[in-house]
């Protein structure tokens, strides 16, 4: 079949391999493509780069492949089940499926089987979604990077010998290198937003509780349900992210029985009526110049295009005081998952720990075993911020900050995260200094889309985080879409264009502005 050029298209991003979903979904409908023509130019892309790019670690063609002839079915009788009916997807690993193992990465639960669907996988199984396989984590999820005893390390599509991120950097890594046509991934810590900047797609963390995370990281829900944590979507479109969080959002359980989902929607039709507020970097966590200087040039590029843009703005509250309030959160409630053993630890190292001191090698510690009346006290401040940022978007609809502070890093296996260190304008600087630009938003559950805005001085992607209101997703969503339109799009890996004998992967708005 003949395929059309995509608008805004890079070299390569004709490739099937490479649609974005509302395109695939076009095709389909339109009777250019069948979902077993998807899900083979998945499997295409799985087999040339799954040996060197170890992102879908689980995978199953077979069972695909028969949901994709039952899609194709319902299609021909005329009974498609919507956008989404015959895509093919992958889901973040941490995700049960039935039958299927949920390690986390560990290898303690290498023989563990899921009894049943998740929430999400449920969900986009009933919209006619095609699952292809589970896609990479870290041990526990603990990690900006994506490796573990049982399925061994991801590396990213652009430069293998690079990180595609954490905890959802499988998620990542398959989308951008065409295994899948999206994913499902989460985040407590930036797990989708750093993955998406690193390698260069799109993703949406959505406000807190607007995602069920039933039948995820072998945590309880309900009542149990882990704080901060959300899931969201990570695809080649910020269009598709609107379409997939459609799909997955909304109450459920007993929820259901009383709750109804109303996003608000957006208010502003282009990029010249929104305001916007950039923070191309912090104090506490310096950005490097080739993720903060990518910024401030979009930040220039779009008062060219009429928006409202105010500088280095932010929100009234004290940020040492929430990175603090963050990290003790954050470490509660991932204390769930600690044995007795680690707990106990966890308590003595507690026990010696200053309270001046704010470092996050103490805090962790302090946090796995806050007492509950601290625990309480604690969501009081959180309260406070919220509401700062509740002030802060009454003058402006998205902030533009650093998703990391720096493009991916080198693959790092050594020690404990918080043990390493990343290279910052020169300055060695600790790896849990990403967990800033994490914790700046996520703690109050603000919905935070990443797109991809340029490439580094190395060449590696670089992404903006697009902070919005809470529950204000489609606001986030609707300005990485018409970033999108206006050309700040995904652009495929360099290396696999190479290996066709191509080059060059087109140039973002500004990039004679460099």
């Amino acid at each position: 079949m003949s395929l059309p050029d995509f608008p805004h298209a890079g070299d390569g991003q004709h490739e099937p391999r490479y649609l974005p979903m509302w395109q695939a979904a076009q095709w389909l409908h339109e009777g250019r493509a069948s979902a077993c023509d998807l899900l083979a130019w998945c499997r295409q892309a799985y087999e040339e780069h799954h040996a060197s790019i170890n992102a879908m670690v689980i995978a199953d063609f077979d069972a695909a492949r028969e949901a994709a002839l039952r899609s194709d079915h319902r299609r021909q009788r005329g009974e498609a089940l919507g956008a989404l009916d015959g895509i093919p997807f992958s889901i973040k690993e941490s995700f049960d499926v039935a039958g299927w193992p949920t390690t986390c990465g560990s290898p303690a639960r290498r023989d563990h089987r899921a009894s049943g669907d998740a929430a999400v996988v449920a969900r986009l199984r009933a919209a006619g979604g095609v699952l292809l396989g589970k896609t990479n984590v870290p041990l526990g999820l603990r990690d900006w990077q994506s490796y573990n005893a049982v399925y061994g390390t991801t590396r990213n599509p652009h430069d293998p010998g690079r990180t595609p991120g954490g905890s959802s950097g499988g998620s990542a890594a398959a989308v951008c290198a065409g295994m899948s046509v999206f994913d499902i991934g989460s985040d407590i810590g930036s797990s989708l937003r750093n993955p998406a900047h690193y390698c260069g797609v799109f993703s949406h963390k959505s406000s807190l509780g607007l995602v069920p995370l039933r039948g995820h990281g072998n945590a309880p829900h309900g009542f149990g349900m882990q704080d901060i944590n959300v899931a969201g979507p990570v695809a080649r479109s910020a269009r598709d992210l609107e379409l997939i969080l459609r799909a997955i959002a909304g109450p459920d359980g007993d929820d259901a029985l009383a709750f109804r989902l109303d996003l608000p929607p957006c208010p502003r039709a282009g990029l010249s009526s929104f305001r916007v507020a950039v923070l191309p970097s912090h104090p506490l966590a310096e950005a490097d110049e080739e993720v903060s200087g990518e910024i401030v040039r979009l930040g220039r590029w779009l008062e060219r295009q009429g928006a409202t843009v105010q500088w280095d703005v932010r929100p009234e509250f004290d940020a040492s005081e929430l990175w603090r309030v963050y990290v003790l959160l954050l470490r509660a409630t991932t204390s769930l998952h600690m044995d007795d053993a680690a707990f106990a630890a966890a308590l003595d190292r507690a026990a010696a720990a200053t309270p001046d001191d704010h470092g996050y090698a103490s805090l962790q510690y302090v946090g796995a075993v806050l007492p509950h009346r601290q625990w309480l006290l604690l969501q009081q401040a959180r309260e406070r911020f919220a509401q700062a940022w509740r002030r802060f978007f009454l003058h402006h609809d998205v902030m533009l900050c650093p998703a990391a502070v720096t493009t991916a890093f080198a693959l790092d296996e050594a020690g404990e995260p918080w043990q390493r260190q990343l290279q910052v304008n020169g300055r060695p600087q600790p790896l849990t200094s990403q967990l800033f630009w994490a914790g700046h938003s996520g703690l109050c559950g603000l919905p935070s889309t990443v797109a991809p805005i340029g490439r580094g001085r190395g060449g590696m992607p670089v992404g903006v985080q697009i902070v919005a209101a809470r529950f204000a997703d489609l606001t986030s969503i609707r300005f990485a879409q018409l970033l999108e339109a206006a050309g700040y799009a995904f652009r495929p890996p360099r290396a696999s264009l190479t290996a066709r004998g191509r080059t060059g992967v087109g140039e973002f708005p500004h990039a004679a502005h460099h």
